[in-house]
């Protein structure tokens, strides 16, 4: 008989006991990938309320707007016919917005009437200028809009924000009878509209008197100053009289002439003769005088004799 041969020694107990590499990182009882630590990390979206909502929106289609006054969950938008007299819809039906603007150029308040359009991509924004262009009635706000106010809206009468010197839109606000918490929205919203474009026409008057009170003091500062830096020359001419200017050249030929006649009467004058003429007197011609004996006169007069020929 053959003996039993031994068992071969179980080596796996060996490699269980052997360390295993490690990433230093995923031993960590608590460890997380970066992008887990990141998603972790960050905080929480803030809070928006619904008008810091409501703004946010508004702003992608006008930037100008600040902030909101008044809003109605719904309202439609007329525009009245010419040809047929009558109200029509112009396309335009949602919420309704009554915004502060961002100030004018002049510095003055401006306010709008805003519908973000539930039915198209063209909303309605109407600027509200003067108290003077709201009218409230029982079923309408009526707006009139001038041509120039730069409307976008499209209506059924293909009128467009362009086609008409003048437009009448009426606003058609939602609003259920009492004790729904609708029943105030279309009353609160027309007084909100009516008092904005009032605000408005005043704010815009009175920039545009500061305005020009601003222009009439620079042009008084400009002529006070221009006054008190007078050019020398117009000095020089206003004094003299009636207009009348004298050249340098005038003033020296006059002397230079004077300067002549005088040597001409005396070579050929006597001494009663002699007579400078004044500044404004004409050169007078002289006269024909006989031949006198001129040196003899001289000597005479400063006492010594004089003789004559032989």
């Amino acid at each position: 008989m053959t003996g039993r041969r031994p068992r071969r020694q179980n080596n796996n107990n060996h490699r269980h006991n052997q360390p295993q590499p490690s990433d230093y990182d995923s031993d960590y009882q608590n460890y997380f990938s970066d992008t887990q630590q990141q998603v972790i990390s960050m905080p929480p979206p803030p809070v928006r309320s619904n008008e810091e909502l409501n703004i946010s929106v508004l702003r992608r289609h006008n930037p100008a707007i600040t902030s909101i006054l008044s809003l109605a969950p719904y309202a439609v938008i007329y525009i009245f016919s010419p040809t047929t007299r009558q109200w029509e819809k112009s396309g335009a039906e949602g919420s309704l917005f009554v915004c502060q603007l961002s100030q004018g150029s002049l510095g003055e308040e401006r306010y709008n009437a805003f519908v973000l359009n539930r039915r198209g991509l063209q909303n309605f924004d109407v600027p509200l200028t003067d108290g003077d262009n709201v009218e409230i009635t029982e079923e309408y706000v009526i707006l009139k809009v001038d041509d120039d106010s730069g409307l976008g809206v499209d209506n059924n009468n293909g009128m467009n924000g362009k086609s008409a010197d003048l437009r009448i839109y009426g606003l058609w606000i939602y609003s259920e009878p009492p004790p729904n918490s609708t029943a105030e929205t279309r009353s609160i919203n027309a007084q909100v509209i009516q008092e904005c474009a009032i605000h408005a026409g005043q704010s815009l008057k009175l920039a545009r008197e500061r305005l020009e009170a601003t222009r009439q003091n620079g042009l008084h500062a400009a002529a006070a100053a221009a006054a008190s830096t007078a050019d020398p020359v117009e000095e020089v001419q206003s004094s003299v009289a009636m207009g009348r200017q004298v050249s340098l050249r005038d003033l020296f030929g006059q002397q230079r002439a004077q300067d002549d006649g005088w040597s001409t009467t005396a070579h050929h004058a006597g001494p009663q003769g002699w007579h400078q003429p004044g500044m404004g007197e004409p050169m007078a011609q002289p006269q024909p005088q006989p031949q006198q004996d001129v040196l003899g006169d001289l000597f005479r007069r400063a006492g010594l004799a004089y003789q004559g020929g032989p």
